[in-house]
């Protein structure tokens, strides 16, 4: 099945809030202040949950892979 491009673009928005997030992480590492930090840690929570809202379970349930007929009982 060919992803559509809603589909493409929601990966891609996934990957690029992990990149930020990496990003986050590091900038305390290569720039040190208090400031940084905290303004660095403030950025990667809501990045974090930005990721969870849109992204999490996102491709765990495509179309094919749905169970759509009903149950024998």
């Amino acid at each position: 099945m060919i992803p559509s491009r809603a589909d493409l673009l929601r990966r891609r928005r996934c990957r690029l809030l992990i990149f930020a997030m990496l990003l986050g992480v590091l900038l305390p590492i290569y720039q040190f202040s208090w400031i940084t930090l905290a303004v660095a840690a403030t950025g990667v929570v809501a990045l974090l949950i930005v990721y969870r809202r849109e992204c999490r379970g996102a491709f765990a349930q495509e179309p094919e892979h749905e169970d759509t007929h009903p149950r024998d009982s």
